[in-house]
């Protein structure tokens, strides 16, 4: 059994409270740290996810990893977007832009061999989605589960929120660096009646490109099918669909996954649009064209004849 401390921690900006310090590596339950003159801040829900996040948060250490288990709709999947949810601890307000490692591992009962890492990414939004593009990885499911974890490259933070909602799926993962061992939550002791998952759930989540679907977005309780952009390119034009406006980029690969050049970046409108381009200074072979949103991210494959 897993014992981990636990402090109480923001999903909103910064206010005044008594310090705590964590004294332990192998850790406590620790009481509410406010004093006589504050009150416990408000808990806010977050968009789209099931219930209010838990006032507290879990402190760990450098190497530690928080994960979750994801199951595609359909494959193959690739995988293209992953974000969490950072806190704020109590007595060191800007805890939530710590830089972190977003890293997959293979399927299983448990995680398995790592397949790739996000280094040194670091949150912009406090107490909100981030989202992290992670389509650079080249990672895709083939069959089964897999797992998406945050790794601590700092002691504590990081902090990340956590679902206190019902239905709790049983999906959360803890990993001990000192183990080196991996902890379903249900595993872990936080000094409550209950563990850790028998009534929470890690708030991280992934996108990707499910076959015969498009984008969705992973959740413990399921899926959500994303609207989609949609191309088409030949060696003369790319045609794509928006299905709302906001900020692009289109951008020509190998066939190895290597960029070869970006072909536009700016902001489009919702809709049909065309894009020129010439392809007549290419080497022959398979090319793929990525039409990245805020929200997804679209391909499609073109072979160049000479």
């Amino acid at each position: 059994m897993k014992k981990v401390l636990v402090v109480l921690a923001l999903c909103v900006p910064f206010a005044a409270m008594l310090a705590v310090q964590p004294t332990l590596n192998l850790m406590e339950h620790v009481n509410s740290p406010f004093d006589g003159s504050t009150s416990m801040p408000e808990e806010i829900e977050l968009a789209n996810d099931e219930a209010d996040p838990w006032e507290y948060g879990l402190i760990m250490d450098t190497g530690d990893r928080l994960g979750q288990q994801f199951t595609p709709p359909s494959y193959p999947f690739e995988v293209t977007q992953a974000c969490y949810v950072p806190l704020t601890w109590p007595d060191w307000p800007d805890s939530w832009k710590a830089p972190c490692d977003i890293v997959f591992f293979a399927g299983g009962s448990e995680p398995g061999a790592e397949l790739d890492r996000k280094e040194n990414v670091a949150a912009t939004e406090q107490g909100n989605w981030n989202w992290f593009d992670v389509s650079d990885l080249n990672i895709t499911i083939g069959s089964g589960n897999f797992y998406c974890a945050v790794e601590y490259i700092s002691d504590s933070v990081p902090g990340l929120t956590i679902d206190k909602g019902a239905p709790v799926h049983h999906t959360s993962w803890l990993y001990d660096v000192d183990g080196p061992t991996w902890y379903p939550w249900e595993e872990v002791d936080v000094g409550m009646p209950q563990n850790m998952g028998d009534f929470l759930d890690l708030v991280v989540r992934v996108k990707g490109n499910a076959a015969g679907i498009g984008e969705v977005e992973l959740r413990p309780g399921g899926v959500v099918i994303m609207p989609s952009a949609t191309i088409v390119a030949s060696e003369s034009s790319v045609n794509y669909t928006l299905p709302e406006a906001g900020n692009i980029e289109i951008s020509l690969w190998d066939a190895l996954g290597r960029p070869v050049k970006t072909l536009y970046t700016g902001h489009a409108d919702a809709g049909e649009h065309t894009l020129t381009w010439d392809a007549s200074a290419l080497p022959s072979g398979a090319y793929f064209l990525k039409l990245k949103t805020a929200n997804t991210v679209s391909t499609a494959k073109i072979v160049i004849i000479d």
